[in-house]
Order: C-alpha cells, then structure tokens, then sequence
C-alpha cells in the first residue's frame, strides 16, 4: 500500500484537502490533521516538507487502497501504545481516529475516487471500542488534599504555580486543552466574583466559570510573583527552571510566552501522584470527573454542572444563556475543604 501511495504525483490530489476545507474551526482542522497523520504513518507514507503526508496523494491512489489496510489500522490502535503517555490507546482516541479515517475516505467515495461498495463494506465491519467514562478515575477528596500538600511543599515559584494551577483544575475541571490555553487576561471579574473565561472551549465555545475568592488569591500571587501578570496576553501557566545550587538556587519563568503544553500538564500530574504516593490512576481528566462529582454531592443543581463544564444538552439555551444567571464557585458545592498554603515562599530550596 505504502508504495503505490507514494507514487510519483500524477493528476490533482484533492481528498484530503477538501475533507480540510469541510471543517469549519482551525481546531477541528488541527485534531483532523493529528488523527489522520497517524494513519499516514500506519500506511508508511512520508511528509515531504511541511505539507501532510496525505495532502500529496494523488486521485488515482485511493483505488489501490484495500479495506484490509483499513481494518489492520483498527487493530493496531487496539494494541499500540501511545509514545506521549507510554499508556494504550483509550476506546474515545480509537473511535476518534476511525472515525477520521472514514471521513477522509467518504470525500473520496463522493469525489469518485474510492469504492462504494467497499466504503460500505468498510462501515458494516469497523466496530471500535465502546466509549465509557468507567476508565476515568476520578480523585477523592482526601487524594486533593494531598496533592496540594505536596504542591505546597514544593519552594518558590514552583510551589507557587503548582498549587494554584491544581487549585484552579479542581475548581473548574477543566479539560487538558483548556488549562493549556488559558492566559493572563482569562481571570476577569463579574458583578464582583472572580471569574474564569475560557475562550477555547469544546467546539470553539466560550463559557465562564466562577471562582472561589482563594483560588482567586493565589492564582493572583502566582502570576505576580512570576511576573507573568506584567502582559495580559502571557500564559496563566508556563514553564520554572531551578537555577543554581544549594541554598543560592531558584526557581525561574523559563519563557514567560510559552504556554505548558498538555503534555507538560499531564506529566506534571503524573509527577504529583507518584510524590504524594496517591495509588489510583489519576490523569487530568479526574479533575473534571471530581468536579462534577462534588458539585453533584453538594447540591449542585444540573444546568450549573452542565454550564461549568460546557456540555451540551437539549435544555443548554434555556438554561446557560441566560444572562442574567453567572456561574457560582464550585467550592460552594465542596463539602470538604481543600487546604491553603502553609508554606513560606521564601524559604530555602530543598
């Protein structure tokens, strides 16, 4: 497959650049892009500079591909490991892929360029991995605690941005992306509360979350210990290097315009657990299961769920565009306290 793929050009090579053109955001483009460039290598085709793998597949290659191809990919990503989490692959990223992998191949079944019949043979026989949320681990209010214990634990800027960046996740739950994309600017104020804008949320939606007047605080004193604060366009969250030895080492803002990847965030979740000896398989995404959990045993009602966590549902116009109505703290709902930090930020680096 591979080597007719990779065929000396002949003719257009549209497929893919029309499935691109279809989507409508810059992120959707984005996560089409990733998901497809995965089944390119898969295929072992090459980019040729900075273009998509797919981007150059002539017309007359998509006839060559079989649905062998197809179905050995589907089996792969079931047994594969992903090289950023060194875990496998979760049933929502293998349906999300296939799911990439049929759209790509429908343009070219409209284009007239891959089989029907094949195309719906293809559909009848692709079954991906039930998508559940029982694979989430949500983090018990005790395993809070601890984490930010330890976060507070940690000397001067690092414990700073670290407990105020699991403070913040814990009272928003926030997806991955949305904490990697949040800047300076997004901690605004409304009728009085603190308030976090996320502008970059699901779907390219905007929504905004109340805060506890704490999580305010020390989200704050972060950015202003850090400097961060000095441009409302700097990152809410970036990378601190410890420079230096021994009682005259620090900790320093590496590039005060460069963004924690979510690589970087899960990474930093992983390093937390395993410090603060917490056994369950916590990953980012249990922030976001915890908050809805507390929120919903603290008499949380629904739409405010479903507004702090910006889901869509049958009653979302209703219910969250009201104006009138602004998202309360989470941590009004939270029947155990998180604790606050002890910690003096000028003590010696350990």
């Amino acid at each position: 497959m591979a080597t007719e793929l990779n065929v000396r050009r002949m003719g257009q090579a549209s497929v893919y650049n029309r499935l691109m053109m279809s989507k409508t955001t810059r992120r959707t483009q984005e996560a089409y892009a990733d998901d497809l460039r995965a089944f390119a290598a898969f295929l072992g085709l090459e980019p040729r500079g900075y273009a998509h793998p797919l981007a150059n597949v002539p017309d007359h290659a998509w006839k060559s591909l079989d649905a062998a191809h197809v179905m050995a990919y589907l089996e792969y990503l079931k047994h594969a490991v992903s090289d950023k989490t060194g875990r496998p692959y979760s049933p929502a990223t293998i349906t999300r892929r296939m799911t990439a992998v049929k759209e790509l191949l429908t343009e070219a079944t409209y284009l007239g360029l891959f089989p029907q019949e094949r195309l719906e043979y293809l559909k009848g026989r692709l079954h991906t991995p039930q998508v559940t949320h029982e694979h989430h681990v949500g983090i018990t209010p005790e395993e809070q605690a601890r984490l930010l214990e330890t976060a507070d634990s940690q000397p001067g800027l690092k414990g700073g941005r670290d407990f105020a960046l699991f403070r913040l996740w814990l009272d928003t739950g926030l997806l991955r992306s949305e904490m990697a994309a949040l800047k300076v600017r997004d901690l605004i104020a409304r009728e009085e509360m603190p308030t976090l804008a996320v502008r970059r949320g699901r779907g390219n939606s905007a929504r905004e979350i109340g805060l506890e007047d704490y999580t305010d605080y020390v989200v704050r004193d972060w950015l202003t210990e850090s400097g961060q604060d000095t441009n409302p366009d700097n990152p809410m969250f970036c990378q601190v290097r410890k420079v230096g030895r021994g009682h005259e080492a620090t900790y320093r803002v590496v590039n005060p315009k460069k963004h924690l990847s979510g690589v970087a965030l899960w990474k930093l979740v992983k390093w937390y657990c395993a410090e603060a000896k917490i056994e369950s398989d916590v990953t980012p995404h249990s922030f976001r299961v915890a908050m809805v959990t507390d929120m919903l045993d603290g008499g949380a009602p629904m739409w405010q769920v479903v507004n702090v966590g910006g889901w869509t549902t049958s009653r979302m116009v209703e219910q969250v565009y009201d104006r009138n109505k602004y998202a309360e703290p989470v941590a009004r709902y939270r029947k155990t306290a998180l604790p606050r930090r002890t910690v003096n930020r000028d003590a010696d680096i350990r």
